[in-house]
């Protein structure tokens, strides 16, 4: 058996009412835009943040290094709202089904900035700071569906955490969980 690939990065997670709600949406749309692929899991749905890095093996050290630049984030807390639905190219035969949004996700990015620049303090991260475009991944599908307004989906962020997961083995735990203010 050829091991997975261990993923580390910080993330936003969505309660459970903000995850039904996504996929309300995309149940709306699902017979319109003949989407047939199966959703990701509603405990694995997230927005991706801060990559910290992929790795052979566990990534004991490397975890115990992203915890520590963390004490240096200082963020309040924030509403973040996704108001687009649609797929995004992914150069292979699945598409990702996404939400995102327009001014909703403006405190996702000042996050990501101070996620940044505490993992630039502790050496983890490029001086210049790479760009994001934060969404939330629902589902992979065959047929391509085009950028569709929705209803907001939305939840006010108190949270993100520190993602590991394994690659081809199906693993995504939560390693840590950082309180903004």
């Amino acid at each position: 058996m050829v091991p997975g690939k261990h993923v580390l990065y910080f993330a936003l997670q969505p309660p459970p009412e903000a995850a039904a709600e996504a996929f309300a949406r995309l149940d709306a749309l699902r017979a319109p835009l003949r989407l047939n692929g199966k959703p990701v899991g509603a405990h694995r749905l997230h927005v991706s943040l801060n990559f910290v890095g992929d790795f052979k093996r566990p990534p004991g050290p490397v975890i115990d290094k992203a915890i520590e630049a963390m004490e240096a984030v200082e963020a309040r807390a924030f509403r973040l709202e996704f108001n687009r639905l649609g797929s995004w190219p992914a150069g292979d035969q699945s598409l990702p089904i996404v939400l995102w949004g327009d001014e909703g996700v403006i405190g996702a990015n000042s996050l990501y900035s101070s996620i940044h620049k505490g993992m630039r303090g502790l050496d983890m991260a490029p001086r210049r700071e790479p760009t994001i475009e934060p969404h939330m991944t629902l589902q992979y599908d065959r047929a391509e569906a085009p950028e569709n307004f929705i209803d907001p989906v939305g939840w006010t962020v108190e949270e993100f955490v520190l993602i590991h997961a394994v690659h081809g083995e199906g693993k995504f735990d939560v390693v840590q969980r950082f309180a903004l203010t």
